[in-house]
């Protein structure tokens, strides 16, 4: 009988590990795609509660601007921008180093 609980909850810890590991990420639920300057486009993941300060999807030099839940606004720089346009990949914010913050 004890063997038996302490199996079930081993297995109830291995399902749950791999969930609780990756509770603090981000979720990137939103995908835009932006016109850059030369006629470039890229594709931007951000987290699904961030939402774009401008509404245009023409970039043109301007960074990338996103406002958080926190109401503070990440500047993405136009050349993350074109060296992620330049790879053919989807530009990801990281968040290990930060991302231009204004307030």
């Amino acid at each position: 009988m004890k063997n038996q609980f302490a199996l079930t909850l081993l297995a109830a810890a291995l399902v749950a590990a791999p969930t609780l590991s990756r509770a603090d990420e981000p979720r990137w639920e939103s995908l835009h795609v932006y016109n850059l300057a030369g006629g470039v486009s890229v594709a931007v993941a951000v987290p699904s509660e961030w939402s774009p300060v401008e509404k245009s999807k023409n970039l043109g030099k301007a960074p990338l601007r996103f406002e958080n839940a926190s109401g503070e606004v990440v500047t993405i720089p136009v050349a993350a921008l074109e060296r992620a346009s330049a790879e053919k990949r989807v530009f990801r914010p990281d968040f290990s180093q930060k991302v231009a913050r204004s307030n």
